[in-house]
Formats: C-alpha cells, sequence, structure tokens
C-alpha cells in the first residue's frame, strides 16, 4: 500500500501562485508563497510547488543554511 500525501493545493492553485510571485521579484521562498496565499504549507503542498517549480517554470534551487529552499530564475533566462 502507497502513502498518499494529502495537499490542500492544486497544479492551477500553485501555477497561479508562482506567476504572481514571478512578476513582483527574481527569487522567492516557501515563506513567501506561504505569505502569497495566506496559509501555511503542508509537506504535500512543498513537494508539489517544488515539482511545478522544476517541470515548468525550469527555476534553480538554491538549499539555504536554516532548511530552506530558495526558487530563482536561471541565468539563462535573466540575459
Amino acid at each position: 500500500m502507497r502513502k498518499q500525501l494529502a495537499t490542500d493545493l492544486s497544479r492551477v492553485d500553485v501555477n497561479e501562485i508562482l506567476t504572481q510571485l514571478l512578476t513582483k521579484r527574481s527569487y522567492f521562498s516557501f515563506n513567501d508563497i506561504e505569505k502569497e496565499c495566506q496559509r501555511t504549507l503542508t509537506t504535500a503542498d512543498k513537494f508539489l510547488i517544488r515539482c511545478v517549480v522544476v517541470k515548468k517554470f525550469n527555476l534553480n534551487i538554491e538549499y539555504l543554511a536554516s532548511n530552506q529552499l530558495k526558487f530563482y530564475r536561471k541565468k539563462e533566462c535573466l540575459s
């Protein structure tokens, strides 16, 4: 039996949130996403966001010392 993670966000919700954040700034973290959607993110939400960030938006991920992830545009997209 596979363990299923419960998520409150859908892919459409994540796409809208990420699009809004990318128009406002060049990098963001899970804290910024929580402020944007005004709810705390579950582990499943964070996993979904990370998958969409990598697959659809093609962003880089930086691992910070505070156990946070920072998402930013790739250098090719900035120039």
